[in-house]
């Protein structure tokens, strides 16, 4: 990948300051921007020079990226290095991370929702029935996802005459 413009350092940045809002690091953001820019294998070393900081804690951002099924390893034919790039399940992959938190919430909710005197309460019974909503509508999306990005085979060409070529 060669050097970072203007416009790639603001998204980088963004993705970081975005990261670090939902709870991640800032490192962490700004290296899944730079693999979403960079559209090649980038070892550690590169992720390093292009964010211009420590190799140390590229190696421990990509271990908690990878551990998000964000990041993955892929190896590079003759070389020794370690490179990382965007996790191939993309953005099903995502979709699988929200639907795992949800069902995990929903769960501490309904555990305390089963003792009596929690049984009542009206903030766990919203917030469990927010979660089933939800959930609900998660339902699909994936398959949905797939359907409207799948490759589609390509149009016939009307000749002048009208006929299909």
């Amino acid at each position: 990948m060669k050097e970072l413009g203007a416009a790639e350092h603001r998204f980088i940045e963004s993705m970081g300051l975005y990261f670090e809002r939902q709870g991640g690091t800032r490192i962490g953001g700004r290296i899944y921007a730079l693999l979403m820019l960079a559209g090649e294998p980038l070892s550690n070393k590169r992720i390093a020079e292009l964010l211009k900081v420590s190799a140390a804690s590229v190696s421990t951002n990509l271990r908690a990226c990878a551990d998000l099924d964000l990041v993955e390893p892929v190896s590079v034919p003759g070389d020794r290095q370690h490179y990382y790039v965007i996790h191939s399940q993309g953005w099903e992959g995502k979709l699988r991370v929200v639907e795992e938190s949800l069902s995990a919430f929903a769960r501490i909710c309904a555990e305390a929702l089963a003792v009596p005197q929690l049984a009542g309460n009206q903030n766990l019974r919203e917030a469990s029935a927010f979660c089933d909503f939800y959930k609900a509508e998660l339902s699909g999306i994936a398959e949905r996802w797939r359907a409207a990005h799948a490759p589609r085979p390509p149009r016939p060409i009307k000749t002048s005459k009208g006929r299909t070529a």
